[in-house]
């Protein structure tokens, strides 16, 4: 019974880090009014919590490999909790967006250490599908974020923050699996990081990041000016992208482990391209909803391969932080980048992000004929 709270515990980790990132994606307005600030401020509050993330990711493998990785999660989770508290208090938007930052800070060192603990734990031939269990909760949190807090707006949105505190005390409680630092028990074999797939897959993650994951706050806008909707219709319709992730990541994971990475990765690439470039024209709200799930999902796919292939290689087990901190980097861009497109040339902004997944996808393919001409 312990072992499987704690193993309840790793994927409930999943679910906080993208759950307490979306938490603000379509109550922008609402969020605006309640510190009296610009749209496009309470938008950037976003990156406030997502760039401190990306950022500490970049290293954060590489701090923690020497320590055992439920201490670090632990401690990390002991950060979380007074500070998610604090969000549902602070009265300005500086104390709010300071303690926000300061859980993406503590975030990096739970959401690269909670996969070290999975490959850990699991054999390799389970590895893609314990990962993309894993992923589904993260997409569980996306989809579950935009419902509370548009439910929760009625009364105040700040409310959706009671989850984040929830979860981090639980985990608290019931603790993690121990097992040894990743600097004892890497078990991929030595060798040299190479460096061409690695940049690729960095940039890919920035664009999955950037030209999906990031775009919640821009669907919910598009639904919101095109259809009308209400901070409750917003989030259902953006909720929509996390359900179709939650019920697909895990079959992604097996798919990837049965067929192959790089199929896997560049099918997934083309449908969120084609997701995306349906979306601005489609002529009912349903129809919106239908393309966003299946970007959305193609996404999370492409995101759970490309761990995959980073978690296998060499230096895996500190490598997997740095490349995910690139996805994190471009969610948190993707408010300062597009915000201005989608102003200036409205809906047709979704097809700039369409061309960047169509343009990744194709590195990936190239990717994946040279890795099959090298193996030959």
């Amino acid at each position: 019974m312990k072992r499987k709270l704690q193993l309840g515990a790793i994927l409930l980790g999943g679910f906080i880090g993208p759950y307490t990132g979306q938490a603000l994606a379509v109550v922008i307005p609402e969020f605006a009014g309640t510190f009296d600030v610009s749209v496009a401020r309470a938008a950037s509050t976003m990156t406030v919590y997502l760039f401190p993330f990306a950022a500490m990711m970049l290293i954060s493998g590489r701090l923690v490999r020497r320590f055992p990785p439920h201490r670090v999660i632990l401690a990390a989770y002991a950060v979380t909790l007074p500070m998610a508290l604090l969000l549902l208090v602070t009265p300005s938007w500086g104390m709010f967006a300071a303690a926000y930052a300061t859980i993406g800070v503590a975030n990096a060192f739970t959401t690269p250490v909670l996969q070290n603990l999975l490959r850990a734990i699991y054999p390799p031939e389970r590895l893609g599908q314990a990962l993309g269990t894993y992923a589904a909760m993260q997409s569980l949190g996306m989809l579950s974020a935009p419902l509370v807090s548009g439910v929760s707006s009625l009364l105040t949105w700040r409310l959706t923050f009671l989850v984040t505190a929830a979860a981090a005390a639980f985990i608290l409680i019931v603790r993690l699996p121990v097992v040894p630092p990743p600097a004892q028990s890497d078990n991929v074999a030595a060798g040299r990081v190479r460096v061409v797939p690695t940049l690729t897959h960095m940039a890919t993650s920035f664009v999955v990041g950037c030209g999906v994951i990031g775009l919640g706050f821009m669907t919910s806008l598009h639904v919101g000016e095109v259809f009308g909707l209400g901070p409750v219709g917003r989030g259902l319709v953006i909720m929509a992208g996390g359900t179709a992730a939650f019920l697909a990541s895990r079959r992604i994971g097996a798919m990837a482990d049965r067929y192959g990475i790089p199929n896997v990765l560049v099918l997934s690439g083309v449908l969120a391209a084609s997701a995306l470039f349906i979306l601005p024209v489609a002529p009912w709200v349903v129809l919106v909803a239908l393309v966003w799930a299946a970007a959305v999902m193609a996404a999370q796919g492409m995101q759970a391969t490309i761990n995959l292939a980073v978690i296998r290689g060499p230096a895996g087990s500190s490598l997997i932080s740095t490349v995910q901190a690139f996805r994190f980097f471009g969610s948190a861009a993707a408010p300062v980048l597009f915000l201005p497109v989608y102003v200036g040339i409205g809906g047709a902004a979704f097809w700039v992000a369409a061309a960047a997944l169509a343009s990744v996808a194709a590195a990936q393919w190239g990717l994946g004929r040279a890795e099959l001409r090298r193996a030959a």
